[in-house]
């Protein structure tokens, strides 16, 4: 008994203080565990966020994606190219400038009349003595324009008008200039060093920008044109892109993006310099809302810009395929990340084949139905979160599920694209521009590139076999 007193006076007591001390010390423990789980997943999404924005910066690594075997395109088979691929096509003979024929008649060694004599023939194609071609290039012609007073009215007329200076330059400089700059997308520096070496023609910079700005001017009824047309089209790819454009005395620059708009049916595009990122100049980019038709990415500017919406399938699943090579995740989060992307990418290419079905038009309207319920099944699978999502995966599948409607659009508009490459290819050009060119020094020559990409590339994509310097004399000709 006193044993137990014992246990009960003196054991007991210290038991259980011992005890509520472990319970804090556990409570707190767990929060401190909590709080470092919080932290993991906090440094996940940020090492995650870091590699995107490497990516964007230095480029990707390609061959960190290629090398995940589970991955369902690293089984294709890549498609042999034929010899005839890697080697020049042999010229048309209305082409041909000269002929050279090399003959033998005795053998070099012994001295011996040859027999059976073949004939070999190849072809050399060349530039003439680049100095030849400089001198023979470059064009100056003196003009004399003759004047006389009218007795009658007292005024002098002239034959033709006399322009302000001594030395003008000619209409073939000046699309030389467009084709550099537009085409090439040299920048200005560049466009002198190119006219001074290979034609031996000075020209200032100030000069470059009057010569794109009075193009611009004769182009202007073309690109007018262009605008109607992608109106009435209804129908078109939208993107846009950071490009810089400085404020410059009263002028305030609109903002530091281009956006494109480039037909779904034709090669017709708009590309607009110097503008901001808001839905404004998406609305104003659409024109008439009514039976509008916007294939893009999710970007939120064009979530209620368009009567009929088709979201591209080729972003989410770059994102997936991002995170399913990402150096940054490991285990069973990696596992996860790559069964998504495999499963995304089965679906994509069920898609692709429905598209493909719908347009040959022999599918009865039940049998759209049942496709239409079978591919959102599997698509509503990818929604279902697991324990293991990164943060990142968790906003994909999110948007998926928020937007799912609008990447079926395709099957009401069976002619629609399940991607928006269209627009990302339009803009390639830009990109490499602004590389070179750091954006426009004003809205002025925001506007003018506005008009010139707009109606060069339209013409050229449209018509890619034809050679540009013929195509833009049609563009200065053109009357609507």
């Amino acid at each position: 008994m006193q044993k137990l007193r014992n246990y009960e006076n003196i054991l007991y007591p210290e038991l259980k203080e011992r005890n509520g001390r472990l319970r804090i010390e556990n409570r707190e423990l767990k929060k401190k565990v909590r709080e470092y789980k919080k932290k993991d997943k906090l440094i996940e999404k940020l090492l995650l966020e870091l590699e995107e924005l490497k990516a964007m910066k230095f480029g990707k690594k390609r061959e960190k994606l290629i090398n995940i075997k589970v991955l369902p395109q690293d089984n294709k088979e890549k498609k042999k190219r034929k010899p005839e691929s890697y080697r020049r096509p042999e010229p048309v003979t209305e082409i041909i400038t000269d002929r050279l024929r090399m003959e033998i008649d005795e053998c070099p060694k012994c001295g011996v009349l040859l027999e059976d004599k073949k004939e070999n023939t190849h072809y050399r194609e060349d530039l003439y003595e680049v100095e030849k071609l400089i001198e023979s290039a470059k064009k100056i012609v003196e003009t004399i324009v003759e004047s006389g007073k009218c007795p009658i009215c007292g005024m002098r007329q002239y034959a033709m008008e006399v322009p302000k200076q001594k030395v003008i330059i000619g209409q073939n400089i000046r699309i030389m200039v467009v084709y550099l700059a537009i085409v090439q997308g040299q920048s200005y520096t560049e466009i002198q060093r190119s006219l001074k070496h290979q034609y031996g023609i000075k020209i200032s910079s100030g000069e470059i920008i009057n010569i794109l700005e009075g193009e611009s001017n004769l182009v202007t009824p073309y690109y007018n044109y262009l605008v109607k047309e992608l109106e009435e089209d209804k129908s078109a790819h939208y993107d846009e892109t950071r490009w810089k454009t400085k404020s410059y005395g009263d002028n305030i620059s609109e903002g530091n993006y281009c956006w494109v708009k480039v037909g779904v049916k034709s090669n017709n595009r708009l590309i607009w310099f110097g503008k901001s990122r808001g839905k404004g100049v998406a609305e104003r980019l659409r024109g008439k809302k009514e039976r509008s038709i916007g294939v893009s990415d999710d970007y939120g500017g064009y979530r209620n810009c368009f009567e009929y919406h088709q979201l591209c399938w080729a972003h989410p699943k770059r994102k997936l395929r991002d995170l399913a090579g990402s150096g940054n995740l490991s285990g069973k989060v990696k596992k996860v990340c790559q069964k998504i992307y495999k499963d995304f990418s089965k679906i994509y290419k069920k898609a692709r084949k429905v598209r493909k079905k719908l347009q040959s038009g022999n599918w009865t309207k039940e049998e759209k139905l049942k496709k239409l319920t079978k591919l959102e099944e599997s698509f509503e699978k990818l929604f279902e979160k697991t324990s293991n999502d990164p943060e990142k995966l968790k906003a994909i599948r999110k948007s998926l599920k928020k937007r799912k409607n609008r990447y079926f659009t395709f099957f009401e508009f069976p002619d629609l694209p399940l991607d928006n490459n269209k627009a990302e290819r339009a803009l390639r050009k830009v990109v490499l521009k602004r590389k070179k060119s750091f954006g426009c020094r004003s809205t002025r020559g925001a506007n003018i590139l506005s008009i010139l990409y707009s109606v060069i590339f339209s013409l050229m994509e449209s018509n890619p076999d034809e050679n540009f310097f013929s195509l833009y004399k049609k563009i200065i000709e053109f009357e609507d």
